[in-house]
């Protein structure tokens, strides 16, 4: 599955990811964007199992399984995210 095609169609995921507390999650998804940061690539997306935006540290996702179900797009920008990040 590419994670860029999703965020482009606005695809719902399932992903299976251990924190870096090395705890299990399934998780599904709406993903909004990718960045890099101290290199580590991050994925942004919306959690709907914590009703919130999340990062997700890629190399930390064991799994990801493209739903066949599409979101409203977010109307936000990656900049406007990162403000509500600086908020929190």
């Amino acid at each position: 599955m590419n994670i860029q095609t999703a965020i482009t169609n606005f695809q719902l995921l399932t992903i299976e990811y251990f924190s870096l507390e090395n705890n299990f999650t399934k998780r599904m998804i709406e993903p909004f964007a990718i960045y890099n940061t101290k290199g580590n690539w991050l994925l942004i997306a919306f959690c709907r199992l914590r009703n919130e935006f999340r990062a997700f540290r890629i190399d930390l996702i064991q799994k990801i399984i493209a739903k066949n179900k599409n979101f409203e797009p977010h109307n936000m920008t990656l900049e406007e995210y990162f403000e509500y990040c600086r908020e929190k």
